[in-house]
């Protein structure tokens, strides 16, 4: 049986490095004991609010890290039909054309009511996605995929490029169809690249929170929660963008979907990774994983939300449901 492990959140600290402790026999937790006291960490002056996404890494590193978590995996299969997912975004990223720029008066406006500056109007505007997306199925070797990848491949082909474009605004606005849930993986795939893109060439300087686990780049919902190591923001919360890929700060130790700051713990598996847990919260009963790359810099959010997927099916037998997105991996 999984060995399933608590960690109260930490008193005031930067480092959450000390070490969780196994309990030596697994049972149901009593959430109502746990007494958190919240580490009031925010945005301070030395740590950007934002962190844009690299395009011309992020894929071939994502690959990376997908295909050495792959061997012995019980999702082995699928850890690397999303490898191959990346390679072919890694491709089609550095083949260009680039994203068509947002409007700079559509900009203007989104930026002065405090809405993120891409919209579904950004992605009705940019006149190369279709054959982003066209060149991405060529691209993406499906030899192990699958049939209803394949078949779902068949059906974007022969699709019109207005039923593709509805469907990657659906997606874009989380609202995937669940009978076309196949292609939607394409469709996010084709997406992230032209996001990615046009969020690498914002200003991070006009970007503003928006909501709580809302993207400030894109609208999109984070894929994970990561303490990151760079410089200047060591060891500081930051959410990942399942859309763009931009990395946004965040209060450490307070719910990314209802923001309450009580009812906060963190849950792990043993044999999942000590770097790797869950992030509940017993107010809105949500969770999202939490990832420690300060300690693993290999970490990625959507290979290792992927890999860690036995805390997801754990955590929801104690009646939580996933705040966090990963539009690869649709649970």
């Amino acid at each position: 049986m999984a060995n399933f492990f608590r960690r109260k959140p930490a008193a005031p600290a930067a480092d959450e490095s000390t070490p969780v402790a196994a309990e030596p026999k697994p049972r149901r937790r009593d959430f109502s004991e746990l007494q958190p006291d919240p580490d009031k960490i925010g945005i301070s002056g030395s740590v950007p609010f934002v962190r844009l996404p690299d395009p011309a890494t992020l894929f071939a590193d994502r690959a990376e890290r997908l295909i050495a978590v792959a061997p012995g995996h019980p999702l082995e299969a699928y850890l690397r039909f999303v490898a191959a997912i990346a390679r072919a975004q890694a491709t089609l990223q550095a083949k260009g054309p680039p994203a068509t720029p947002p409007d700079a008066a559509d900009l203007a406006l989104r930026s002065e009511h405090g809405m993120p500056p891409l919209s579904r109007h950004s992605l009705e505007a940019d006149t190369g996605f279709d054959a982003c997306l066209l060149g991405l199925l060529d691209a993406v070797d499906l030899a192990t995929a699958p049939e209803a990848s394949q078949a779902a491949r068949e059906t974007l082909r022969a699709a019109s490029p207005a039923d593709r474009l509805d469907l990657a605004l659906q997606v874009f606005e989380g609202a995937l169809p669940m009978d076309r849930i196949a292609e939607c993986v394409f469709v996010a795939a084709a997406l992230q690249i032209r996001l990615a893109e046009q969020a690498a060439r914002l200003d991070t300087k006009v970007l503003k929170p928006v909501a709580d686990g809302v993207c400030p780049c894109c609208g999109g919902a984070p894929v994970a929660s990561v303490i990151v190591a760079w410089t200047p923001a060591d060891k500081a919360r930051y959410l990942s963008c399942s859309l763009c890929g931009t990395f946004w700060n965040h209060v450490r130790i307070r719910c990314t979907a209802c923001g309450a700051g009580e009812g906060v713990s963190y849950y792990g598996l043993d044999e999942v990774s000590k770097d790797v847990q869950v992030e509940t919260c017993t107010t809105c009963h949500s969770y999202i994983k939490h990832l420690h790359q300060h300690r693993a810099p290999t970490l990625d959010p959507v290979a290792d939300d992927i890999a860690a997927y036995g805390l997801d099916l754990k955590i929801a037998e104690e009646g939580f449901r996933r705040a966090g997105l990963n539009l690869l991996f649709v649970i």
